[in-house]
C-alpha cells in the first residue's frame, strides 16, 4: 500500500542492500495537479506526483493525464498492462492478494487482477452517472478521491468531495465488491464550520483513507479528517471547527493512539485518535513504529533526521537531508534530500546511528519505496526510479509481452493490439473535409462530445484535429472504445477520451458544450425513436441540453462511407424536418453537406445578466433570473486561480456575468472566464487599477500559506462601488482619468474616454461608472471631502491597523463631485452636472428614461462641518435627470436621509433607503424609507420609523432588508404599499411577519428570481418558490464580496476567498445549476413563532433527517429528533428503544419524496404527538436560536448521543382538550443498506387498529420497499397516540403528515 501500510507508516520489513546502483529509470511528463492556488497545493498532495505501490515483483502507478493504472515490471521498468478508466486516477493504488484496487474521478473503485490487469469487479460510489467539468476534466458528480485501504478482507474508499451533493463513504468486501456497510449520511451534518459557524456541511474526502484496528480516518482534502467505527462505519467525529486554522490536508498517517495531518509544507500535528483533540507535537511527515517516531526536519538551517519516542521527547537525531521523503526498510532509514538519497542505520545497544550510504540524485526526489530488495524513488519533475544491490548485476530487460486480456479497459504496451500489430489509424480527405465544416460552423474550443461508433474515419479524424480542451467520446459497444483508445495511445493523441455509454444514459453536465456531434448511428437511433414516439426524442432531447448557450452546436452526422459499421444513409431534409419539429430551446436547424447542424442560439430562455455592483444600474440586488431554482448541483468546479481575483476582506466588487462570461477583478487584472465550464478566456494586467487603498490596503501579505490574519475588512466597494461595467459589446475599465472600452472577446481596447480638462488642463480622477441604454455614466472626480474641506480627525489617529480602512479615508471615494454623460460607442461628451454637496456612488440609480442622484454630505462630513461652524445644509436632495441630455426633471429636497437608492423598472417607483450593515461605512443608515414616484417624485409612501439592516433588495413588488450574522432581519416590505409582508404559520395557519435568519457571514444578501444567496457559516440560500428557510451549498465558503450570482442559467460562485486560510472543505471556483434529485435541507425557523397552546391544523414529522425541508404546497417537513434547530414546537415521545436511520436520498428509486423514506425511526413501538403548538424553552423564550454564535459555540455532542437522549427524554403531557378530527399519512420505509429483513407489524391509532400486516421486505424486489398509508378522520384529543405492534421484525417509520380536516379549520 501507499506508504506500506493501512495505517500509512511508511515503515516496511524489506529491506535493501547496503550498497546500490541505478537499475532503471522511466520519464514521464510532471503531474499536473488537480488543484491550483500556493494554498491548495500545498494542502492536497495527492497527484502532485506519481505515487506507485510495488507488490510481488510489480510497480503499479496511477497517471491523472491519462486517465489509467499502468503496471511495470519492478526489475526492468518495462510496461506490462494498462488499465483504463473514464476520468483522471489520482490516488495511489492498493495491492491485496493478487489485486490491484484503485479509484478514480469517474466515481469507481476498480478490482483488477495483478497479473494481467483484467477487471475482477468495479463499483461505483456514485449515486447516478451525473458528470461535471472538475479540475479542467470530464469527472463524476461524485469523484473518489478517498482513495482506498484494504485491512481485514475489506476495502475501503469515499466518493464525492462537495458534501450539499452527498458524501458517500464504503466498506466493501474485498473479494466480491459487495457493500458490508456505507455512511452516506455525514454530508448533510449541521455542523459548525471554521469561526464555530454552524452550516449543513459534512465531509469532503479526499486523500487516502487509513484504517487503524479500530477506526477509519477519512482526510479531508483541506481540513481535519473524519474518524469514522471500521466496523459499523458510524461516524465518530469530524471536528471540522476545532481543528483550528493550520491543521488540515489530504495527508494523514496513524499509529495506535494518534494521527498525524498535514499542516504546511512536510509539517503535521498529531491528533488524539480517541476524542479527535489536537496535540502541540508536530513532526513532518511522520515514520511511524511502535514506541518511535522518526522525522526528517530542519534544525537552525541545517536537515536532520529525528527520533522521537511516544512521548514526544527527542531520542536521537543524526545530520541528514530527508526534505523529500522518509521511511524505514528494515533497519535503515532512507531519507531523499537535495541531490541525494542517504540510508541510515538506525542505533544498536554499542552504535549509534550512522549513514550507511548516499546515492546521487540530479532529480528532486518526493517519495521512496522499498519492495523486492530495491529502492524506488520518484522524482518531482516525473521520473520513476529503480536501484538495486550493486553486487548483483541488474535485470536484463525483455521483450515487452504482446499478449492482451479480454477485457476492454485493458491495454497491452503501446502500438500494440491483440494480434500484435499496429492500430490501424484510416482516415481520408473526404473525412477531413468533413471536420473541417463542422469545426468552423462555430467556435471551436473548451469541450466537445462525440457520441456514437467510434470506428470511423470521421471520428478518426475529428481526434487527430481536436483543438478541444477535451472531447470526450461517448460509444455503446465495448470493443470499439477498446479499439479507439488503443489507437489514440499508438498516435500519441491527448485531450480525446473515449467512454462507454450509451448516449442517452451518459449525463454529461448541460451547457458546458461548445459543440456536440452525433455519429449516424445514433442518428439512426434517434430518427426511430422519433418515429416510434410520435415526434419525440429523449436520446436528443438530453444531448441537446449539453450544447453550450450563446452559439454552441450540435452536429448530427447522416452517413459515414468509411464506417464499416455506419446506418444507412439518412435523408437530411427530413431529419431537419423531424428535429425542427421537436422545438429545441432556441434551435436554429440547418441542413449541411453531412447531415444537420443544429445551433443554439443567444441566451437561455429566463436567464439574464449580472452587471455593475449591484446587480443592474437600477441597484436592485437582483438578478431577473428565473431559470435557475433549488435544489442544486455542480455544474463545473476548479480550473482556475484565485490568485486573479481581490483579497477577500477588501470587498471588492462581484463579479459580472453577460453573454455567457463571467468578468472578475483581479488586484490590478481583469479576467474573462466561461461561464458554463469555468475556462479561463483571457485576462489582462494593468499597471494601476486604483484598487490599493480601495480594495486591499497595507494590510495585504502576499503569504497565501501563512495563517496569519491577511488583510483586515475595509469597506472597499461597499462604498466606493465598482470600477468596471461589462456590457454585452464592450467591457468598459477605469483606469485613472480614463475609461477603457475593452472587447469583452479578448480583452483588447477597443477605444478610449477620457474626462474634459478643466480651466487649469487638469483632469480628474474618474469616480463612478454606470452604464444606462447607450449613455456611460461618469463620475467627474471623487468627493475627496478631507482635501475638499480641509478636514482632519482626531479620531483616525487613535484607529487600529483592523479599523482604519473604516476611517475618514473611506469617504472620500464613496461619492463623486458631479456626473458626466458621454455616448458609450463614440465617446461624444453628452452632458455633465455638477453636485451641491456629492454625488452618492449607492445613490445613482437609472431607469425609466432618467438618472436618479443622491446629492448630500456623509453623516461624519457633516458633523465635522457643523463643528466649524457651518450651518446645516438644507439643499441635500434627489435630483433626476434625462439620461441623454442631463435636463433636470425634478428633484426633491426634503426628508433626504438616506444613503441608498433603488429603481423599481417594474413598478417605475424609486427608494430611498439606508445600507447599514456590518463591512460598510459607519456613516450608512438603518433607518426610514421613503418610496416615490420615480415618474414626478411624488411619495408612494414612507416610513421615518423603521429600522433595519441593508442593503435593500427590490424583489419584484418586495422591499427585502438584509440580514447580519447570529441575526433576524427585519423582514420584507411591500413595494407599492409599505406593509410588512405576512405569511402563513405552517402549523397553525396564523399570519406573521415573513423574516430571514442565517448564521456567520460578512457580505450582503442578493436575490435572483427564485432565490436568495449569502453566506450562513457556508455557501449559503433560501428558497423563495417554497420559502423553505435558510440551507447551505455545504463544502466551501463564500466571499465576503457577494459573489454568489445568480447569471446566464447557473449559480456562479467564482472564490472570492483569497487570503481565508480556514479549513474550509473546499477553495476553489465553482457553478451550479437545477438539478432535482439533490439533497437540500434548512432551518427553517418560521414554525416556531407560532404562538403557544394553538391548535395545530397542519404538520409533517421526517423522522431521521438532518434538517427541514418544504414542498412547493407549503408543506414543512420537520425533523426528528432534532439536529439543526434547536427544538420543534411539538411535544413528541417514542419508546426509549427506538433508534434513528439516515441515508442519502438517492437510494431510494421510484416515489415522488425519496428524500422523505430515507431516513427513520427502527425499532419503534410507541409514538405520541401533542397537537397544539408547546411553550418554548427557556433559551428561545430568551430569543436565542440555533443561529446564535453562543448557542453554536457551546454545540458539542455528538449526532448519536444527542437524537438519543431526544428519544428518551422528551415527554407528553396528556390534557384534557376537544375532540378534532385529523387525516394521518404514515410513511414506512427502511434502511436500504442495514436491513433487518422483512418486517411485518400493524398500527393502532389512539388505542383502535387501523393498519393491518404492515410490510416491508427489503429483499423482495429491488431491496428498496416502501409503503404509504392514510388514516382519514382520526379523532384526536390533545395528543395523538400510536401504537406498531411487530408480527415480524421490527416496526419502522419514516414520516408521518397530519392534517386537519378542511370542515374544521379556521
Amino acid at each position: 500500500m501507499w506508504r506500506n501500510d493501512a495505517q500509512r507508516s511508511a515503515a516496511t520489513t524489506n529491506t535493501v542492500a547496503d550498497s546500490l546502483s541505478p537499475l532503471w529509470q522511466r520519464e514521464f511528463a510532471q503531474r499536473v495537479p488537480a488543484w491550483d492556488d500556493p494554498l491548495n497545493l500545498d494542502l492536497m498532495t495527492y497527484d502532485r506526483i506519481f505515487e506507485p505501490i510495488v507488490v510481488d515483483g510489480r510497480m503499479f502507478v496511477g497517471f491523472n493525464d491519462q486517465d489509467k493504472l499502468q503496471a511495470l515490471d519492478a526489475d526492468t521498468g518495462r510496461e506490462l498492462w494498462s488499465f483504463v478508466t473514464e476520468a483522471p486516477v489520482r490516488l495511489p493504488p492498493v495491492g491485496w492478494q493478487n489485486k490491484v484496487y484503485f479509484c478514480s474521478d469517474d466515481g469507481f473503485l476498480y478490482c483488477v487482477n495483478a497479473e494481467d490487469g483484467s477487471l475482477e469487479w468495479k463499483f461505483s460510489g456514485a449515486p447516478n452517472a451525473q458528470h461535471v467539468i472538475g479540475n479542467r476534466r470530464l469527472t463524476s458528480a461524485w469523484p473518489a478521491r478517498g482513495g482506498p485501504v484494504v485491512r481485514d478482507n475489506r476495502v475501503y474508499f469515499a466518493a464525492s468531495i462537495w458534501p450539499f451533493m452527498g458524501t458517500f463513504i464504503y466498506a466493501l468486501d474485498a473479494e466480491s465488491g459487495e457493500i458490508q456497510w456505507l455512511n452516506d449520511s455525514t454530508g448533510a451534518q449541521y455542523i459548525k464550520q471554521p469561526h464555530s459557524a454552524p452550516s449543513f456541511a459534512g465531509v469532503a474526502p479526499q486523500g487516502a483513507l487509513v484504517a487503524t484496528q479500530d477506526e477509519l480516518i477519512v482526510p479531508g482534502g483541506r481540513s481535519v479528517p473524519a474518524v469514522l467505527d471500521r466496523a459499523t462505519g458510524e461516524l465518530r467525529y469530524f471536528e471540522l471547527n476545532a481543528g483550528g486554522k493550520g491543521s488540515g490536508g489530504s495527508f494523514v498517517a496513524a499509529a495506535d493512539n494518534f494521527f498525524y495531518v498535514h499542516t504546511r509544507g512536510k509539517g503535521t500535528r498529531a491528533f488524539n485518535v480517541t476524542t479527535g483533540k489536537k496535540t502541540a507535537f508536530m513532526p513532518n511527515e511522520p515514520v511511524l513504529t511502535p514506541g518511535t517516531i522518526y522525522s526528517a526536519e530542519m534544525v537552525d538551517d541545517q536537515p536532520m533526521v529525528r527520533a522521537y519516542g511516544t512521548d514526544e521527547k527527542l531520542i536521537w537525531e543524526i545530520a541528514a537531508d530527508g526534505r523529500g521523503d522518509l521511511i524505514l526498510a528494515g533497519d535503515k532509514l532512507i531519507a531523499a534530500g537535495s541531490g541525494h538519497i542517504t540510508a541510515i542505520r538506525l542505533p544498536s545497544q554499542n552504535k549509534p546511528a550512522e549513514i550507511v550510504f548516499e546515492l546521487p540524485c540530479e532529480a528532486q526526489v518526493e517519495r521512496l519505496l522499498v519492495a523486492s530488495e530495491k529502492l524506488f524513488a520518484v522524482t518531482l519533475d516525473g521520473k520513476l526510479l529503480a536501484f538495486g544491490d550493486s553486487k548483483t548485476s541488474p535485470a536484463r530487460a525483455t521483450e515487452p509481452s504482446t499478449e492482451l486480456p479480454a477485457d476492454g479497459n485493458v491495454v497491452a504496451q503501446q502500438d500494440q493490439t491483440p494480434g500484435g500489430q499496429k492500430a490501424a489509424w484510416e482516415t481520408t480527405a473526404a473525412d477531413l473535409q468533413i471536420v473541417q465544416q463542422m469545426l468552423a460552423s462555430s467556435s471551436p474550443e473548451g469541450y466537445a462530445f462525440w457520441y456514437g461508433s467510434t470506428d470511423s474515419g470521421i471520428a478518426r479524424s475529428l481526434a487527430s484535429k481536436s483543438p478541444f480542451v477535451q472531447l470526450a467520446m461517448v460509444d455503446s459497444e465495448m470493443q470499439r472504445v477498446h479499439r479507439m483508445r488503443r489507437q489514440l495511445d499508438s498516435q500519441g493523441i491527448q485531450g480525446v477520451t473515449v467512454h462507454h455509454a450509451q448516449a442517452a444514459a451518459f449525463r454529461a453536465p448541460q451547457y458546458v458544450g461548445h459543440m456536440v456531434f452525433i455519429a449516424p448511428d445514433c442518428v439512426a437511433k434517434i430518427v426511430d425513436e422519433i418515429s416510434s414516439t410520435g415526434r419525440q426524442s429523449e436520446t436528443l432531447a438530453s444531448l441537446y441540453q449539453t450544447v453550450r448557450p450563446y452559439g454552441g452546436t450540435l452536429h448530427l452526422l447522416t452517413s459515414d462511407s468509411s464506417s464499416d459499421e455506419s446506418a444507412d444513409a439518412i435523408n437530411a431534409e427530413r431529419l431537419a424536418t423531424l428535429v425542427d419539429a421537436l422545438e429545441l430551446e432556441k434551435a436554429e436547424v440547418e441542413v449541411r453537406d453531412y447531415g444537420v447542424c443544429v445551433r443554439r442560439v443567444g441566451a437561455l430562455p429566463g436567464s439574464a445578466d449580472w452587471t455593475h455592483q449591484n446587480g443592474d444600474v437600477a441597484n436592485t440586488l437582483k438578478s431577473n433570473d428565473s431559470r435557475v431554482k433549488l435544489p442544486l448541483g455542480v455544474l463545473w468546479f476548479g480550473g482556475n486561480s484565485n490568485m486573479d481575483i481581490l483579497p477577500r476582506h477588501g470587498h471588492g466588487p462581484p463579479e459580472q456575468v453577460v453573454g455567457g462570461r463571467l468578468y472578475i477583478q483581479g488586484m490590478n487584472s481583469l479576467s474573462c472566464r466561461d461561464v458554463y465550464t469555468g475556462r479561463d478566456i483571457w485576462k489582462r494586467d494593468f499597471d494601476d487599477l486604483g484598487t490599493f487603498d480601495v480594495y486591499f490596503d497595507t494590510t495585504y501579505e502576499d503569504t497565501p500559506l501563512d495563517t496569519k490574519y491577511n488583510q483586515v475588512h475595509i469597506p472597499g466597494a461597499n462604498a466606493r462601488g465598482t470600477n468596471y461595467v461589462v456590457t454585452e459589446d464592450r467591457v468598459y475599465m477605469l483606469v485613472g482619468n480614463a475609461c477603457l472600452a475593452l472587447d469583452p472577446l479578448t480583452g483588447e481596447t477597443l477605444h478610449q474616454i477620457e474626462l474634459p480638462h478643466d480651466d487649469n488642463g487638469d483632469q480628474a480622477e474618474w469616480g463612478y461608472i454606470g452604464i444606462y441604454e447607450d449613455v456611460l455614466v461618469g463620475g467627474l472626480g471623487f468627493a475627496k471631502y478631507r482635501e475638499r474641506h480641509d478636514l482632519e480627525f482626531e479620531s483616525d489617529k487613535g484607529l487600529s491597523a483592523n479599523k482604519a480602512g473604516f476611517g475618514s479615508k473611506s469617504l472620500d471615494r464613496a461619492a463623486s463631485a458631479g456626473l458626466i454623460g458621454f455616448d458609450r460607442h463614440t465617446g461624444k461628451q453628452l452632458w455633465q452636472v455638477m453636485a451641491k454637496h456629492s454625488f452618492w456612488h449607492n445613490g445613482i440609480v437609472a431607469g425609466g428614461g432618467k438618472l436618479y442622484c443622491l446629492d448630500k454630505n456623509p453623516s461624519h462630513i457633516e458633523e465635522a462641518l457643523l463643528r466649524r461652524g457651518q450651518p446645516e445644509p438644507d439643499d441635500y436632495r434627489i435630483l433626476t435627470m434625462d439620461y441623454r441630455t442631463g435636463q433636470t426633471l425634478w428633484e426633491v429636497a426634503e426628508g433626504i436621509f438616506g444613503t441608498w437608492l433603488g429603481y423599481s423598472p417594474q413598478f417605475d417607483l424609486l427608494l430611498q433607503a439606508g445600507a447599514k450593515a456590518s463591512d460598510r461605512l459607519t456613516s450608512e443608515t438603518g433607518h426610514g424609507m421613503t418610496v416615490y414616484h420615480a415618474a414626478d417624485g411624488t411619495i408612494k409612501w414612507q416610513n421615518p420609523d423603521l429600522d433595519y439592516s441593508g442593503p435593500c433588495v427590490l424583489h419584484n413588488d418586495l422591499i427585502i432588508t438584509n440580514a447580519n450574522s447570529y441575526a433576524e432581519s427585519a423582514g420584507a416590505f411591500h413595494l407599492l404599499t409599505g406593509k410588512q409582508r405576512m405569511v402563513k404559520n405552517p402549523l397553525t395557519g396564523e399570519l406573521q411577519p415573513w423574516k430571514i435568519t442565517r448564521a456567520y457571514g460578512c457580505n450582503s444578501i442578493i436575490a435572483s428570481e427564485n432565490m436568495l444567496t449569502f453566506r450562513s457559516g457556508a455557501a449559503g440560500y433560501y428558497d423563495m418558490l417554497t420559502e423553505g428557510g435558510t440551507g447551505n451549498l455545504g463544502g466551501f465558503k463564500s466571499g465576503c464580496t457577494s459573489n454568489l450570482v445568480v447569471a446566464n442559467g447557473v449559480l456562479n460562485a467564482p472564490d472570492y476567498t483569497r487570503t481565508c486560510s480556514c479549513a474550509y472543505q473546499n477553495q476553489t471556483s465553482l457553478a451550479l445549476v437545477h438539478m432535482p434529485d439533490i439533497d437540500m435541507w434548512t432551518i427553517d425557523l418560521i414554525a416556531n413563532n407560532a404562538t403557544p397552546e394553538q391548535l395545530l391544523e397542519r404538520m409533517a414529522i421526517n423522522f431521521g433527517a438532518p434538517g427541514h425541508r418544504r414542498q412547493p404546497d407549503g408543506q414543512l417537513w420537520m425533523e426528528y429528533p432534532v439536529m439543526a434547530a434547536d427544538s420543534i414546537p411539538i411535544d413528541i415521545q417514542t419508546n426509549a428503544e427506538a433508534k434513528p436511520f439516515q441515508h442519502h436520498s438517492s437510494l431510494v428509486k421510484g416515489v415522488d419524496r425519496p428524500w422523505v423514506l430515507a431516513s427513520g425511526l427502527e425499532d419503534l413501538t410507541e409514538l405520541r404527538i401533542g397537537m397544539r403548538v408547546k411553550s418554548p424553552p427557556a433559551k428561545a423564550a430568551a430569543k436565542t436560536s440555533k443561529l446564535k454564535k453562543a448557542d453554536a459555540t457551546a454545540k458539542t455532542d455528538t449526532a448519536t448521543s444527542r437524537r438519543r437522549e431526544q428519544l428518551v427524554a422528551t415527554t407528553v403531557p396528556e390534557v384534557d382538550d376537544p375532540v378534532h378530527h385529523y387525516d394521518v399519512r404514515l410513511h414506512f420505509s427502511s434502511s436500504p443498506i442495514t436491513s433487518q429483513g422483512r418486517r411485518v407489524f400493524d398500527v393502532y391509532a389512539q388505542d383502535k387498529l387501523v393498519i393491518s400486516d404492515v410490510t416491508i421486505d427489503p429483499a423482495d424486489g429491488s431491496g428498496q420497499q416502501t409503503a404509504e398509508h392514510l388514516l382519514e378522520q382520526i379523532p384526536i384529543a390533545g395528543n395523538l397516540r400510536l401504537r406498531f405492534v411487530p408480527k415480524q421484525g421490527s416496526a419502522v417509520l419514516s414520516g408521518i403528515e397530519i392534517d386537519k380536516r378542511e370542515t374544521e379549520k379556521k
